[in-house]
């Protein structure tokens, strides 16, 4: 129960910075958190906790949250916004995993030697959750774009467009990280378990997820 409450805490917490970023320094500060976002992903991913007796990995909800900063760079800027946005993803992916590449390899100091050790050992033994983070973010927003311009051309519908296209993306974007993390590493049971508990949290943050896009809609760019 407590880790529902602190999911629901970060979840708030990430949404108050999306609209206080915005309205700061506009798409700039969508970028910002973006960025930062992106980085926690890939970090928090590496740790599981358990919810009612299910395992998630965590970053979810910054996960998922770069889906709503993705929908509103579309709602006020349009699809050409979204090349820039899938550039800024990779290279802050690509620069995060070379650094984070190069600490672990160093030659850790005597002083606080077990914790230098522990630190190791989290990213060697975590490049393939890593990879099953980068990868689904890329390929389900790359999805996700064109299904949420679609329906916004088609309906031209915020509330319409941030539904339908979560509810599809975030199930395509649960069970590829999910297979990609953990097929030949947990059983087919616990990994069916898995893509469960991490959709219907992903559905609960992509819905809240419409709240901002509707503020940002009357927030004026400078």
């Amino acid at each position: 129960m407590i880790s529902v409450t602190l999911l629901g805490i970060e979840l708030i917490t990430c949404i108050i910075f999306i609209l206080f970023l915005y309205k700061k320094y506009t798409s700039l500060g969508l970028y910002i958190y973006t960025i930062a976002s992106m980085i926690l992903t890939c970090l928090m991913s590496l740790k599981t906790i358990t919810i009612y007796d299910y395992d998630l990995n965590l970053g979810i909800i910054p996960f998922v949250t770069i889906f709503i900063v993705s929908n509103i760079l579309i709602q006020k800027k349009g699809p050409e916004e979204m090349k820039t946005h899938l550039l800024v993803i990779l290279s802050t992916t690509i620069l995060s995993f070379i650094i984070l590449l190069l600490v672990s390899i160093m030659a850790s100091s005597k002083i606080a030697l077990f914790t230098n050790a522990s630190y190791d050992n989290i990213f060697d033994n975590s490049i393939r959750l890593l990879f099953a983070s980068i990868v689904t973010m890329l390929y389900s927003l790359i999805l996700n774009n064109k299904l949420y311009f679609y329906l916004k051309r088609m309906k031209n519908n915020i509330f319409i467009s941030n539904v339908f296209s979560t509810i599809i993306i975030q199930f395509i974007a649960s069970i590829l990280f999910s297979i990609i993390a953990y097929t030949f590493v947990k059983d087919t049971i616990d990994i069916i378990k898995l893509i469960m508990v991490r959709y219907l949290l992903s559905l609960v943050v992509g819905l809240i997820g419409t709240i901002p896009i509707y503020i940002t809609k009357y927030i004026k760019e400078q």
